[in-house]
């Protein structure tokens, strides 16, 4: 047996190589005593456990989380943890594997569009028995619990809350005369401003991305309007005519110049649009922003919330899931773990903002006074808009994963002109229909 006691302190990337890099872990917020004859783990003494964490990111955040480790390793030499890193795809191509051989990590990053499979496939522990005791919630943000929460069952802890912003060009914005966006401004409004930062530039610089082909973008829109993407029973929640209404949308934007051709915005190679100075606005996670972009702005940028319709449809969501494998041989130690990545004032201070804000709000306010720069603006920009979020909605059905994809593909033709919005509107409605259906069966 385990016993506790809480410490007193208070994704269109290249293919990276996965690093393993084993640490030595101690574990704390519920810290562990292990006894000798505990599990044996996968190396190491014979009273030594080890668990295998896998994250998915950038060789930059697996050294910013392997702080936390370090941290959670700090009070138990008996515990090791060795964590893995992969770009996103390559993450879930390895976890597919490694979960149909039986030989899962014991505590992995889940997303929102894969946990229903996982969950559906009975490998991801669920973590309500143990609230409380192995894990705590009492100071998560109730509004970042729905995507782990399915009925009595909790599949993850949050491991932050974001949400969408637009970075923009202040300085070229002004230039052009374009009104700086605030809160309450209109999808007009956006149409006019970029129709003339676009002309400010005879077009070598576009008022905005396009924006037409991204679900996450038509997920906020439908919000607005109070829809959603999906129903609490797994259905489609909008309409064929919804998707021509966004699609037609952007169409207006790109036909009157505001937005990026489809050259242009398929052209990700040296970055999105914004990152290669061909667009001066342009939508994305806040928790992404501030790492990925802000850097090549030499402080040029300002972050705005979205234009809106009937409100502003914004989420708080969690960034992913930190979940532990159903069939971990070290439940209490995971669990363990777990708890203090989300939970403890030491990982928080590791971590940053690098998932966004912390889930955990004693967390956030005790990391709030050192940010600086760009993570300074996040923060002020989830203040602003903090008010006016939603509950994040439940993880989306299986099948979400296919449609994200989907919902680009047909879009391409609208964006070079091979089709018209309503016909491939309609045809993506149509397939999409057909995929909740197969994924029910």
């Amino acid at each position: 047996m385990l016993s506790f006691a809480r410490r007193v302190s208070p994704d269109l990337g290249q293919t990276r190589e996965i690093h393993v890099k084993k640490t030595p872990v101690a574990v704390t917020a519920l810290a562990l005593t292990l006894m000798a004859t505990a599990c044996g783990g996968t190396g190491g003494s014979d009273d030594e456990t080890t668990l295998r964490f896998a994250i998915w990111g950038s060789d930059e955040r697996y050294e910013i989380v392997q702080g936390a480790v370090q941290a959670f390793m700090d009070d138990n030499p008996g515990i090791q943890v060795e964590t893995t890193v992969a770009e996103y795809d390559p993450y879930w191509q390895r976890m597919n594997t490694e979960m149909a051989g039986g030989n899962a990590p014991d505590v992995f990053l889940m997303s929102d569009r894969h946990l229903r499979e996982y969950t559906g496939r009975n490998v991801v522990m669920d973590l309500a028995p143990h609230v409380g005791e192995g894990v705590r919630t009492d100071d998560i943000t109730p509004e970042v619990m729905g995507l782990g929460t399915d009925g009595d069952h909790l599949w993850g802890l949050p491991m932050s809350q974001i949400t969408i912003t637009m970075p923009y060009n202040p300085g070229l914005w002004e230039e052009a005369g374009a009104e700086a966006p605030e809160l309450g401004w209109t999808w007009d409004d956006y149409l006019e401003a970029a129709q003339l930062v676009s002309e400010h530039t005879d077009e070598e610089i576009y008022g905005a991305s396009d924006f037409g082909g991204i679900e996450s973008w038509f997920k906020v829109y439908l919000s607005q309007k109070g829809k959603s993407l999906y129903t609490e029973d797994g259905e489609l929640g909008y309409t064929a005519d919804d998707v021509v209404e966004w699609w037609e949308m952007a169409t207006e934007f790109r036909e009157a110049g505001a937005t990026t051709p489809g050259e242009i915005t398929n052209d990700t190679t040296a970055g999105t649009p914004l990152i290669q100075r061909r667009s001066a606005s342009e939508f994305t996670p806040d928790s992404t922003f501030a790492p990925d972009q802000a850097d090549q702005f030499d402080g040029d940028f300002a972050l705005a919330p979205l234009p809106q319709s009937d409100s502003l449809g914004l989420y708080a969501e969690p960034a992913m899931l930190i979940s532990a494998s159903a069939r971990t041989s070290h439940e209490e130690e995971s669990l363990a773990l777990i708890d203090y990545i989300v939970n403890e004032p030491a990982s928080a201070e590791a971590l940053g903002m690098t998932f966004g804000l912390p889930a955990n709000q004693t967390n956030r306010e005790h990391i709030a006074g050192d940010l600086e720069g760009a993570w300074q603006q996040v923060y002020e920009y989830e203040e602003l808009v903090g008010p006016e979020l939603k509950e994040g909605p439940p993880a989306p059905p299986q099948g979400a994963s296919t449609l994200f994809d989907l919902f680009t593909t047909y879009y391409e033709d609208v964006m070079f002109d091979r089709a018209a919005p309503e016909e491939q509107a309609r045809a993506f409605y149509a397939e999409a229909e057909q995929v909740i259906a197969d994924n029910q069966d």
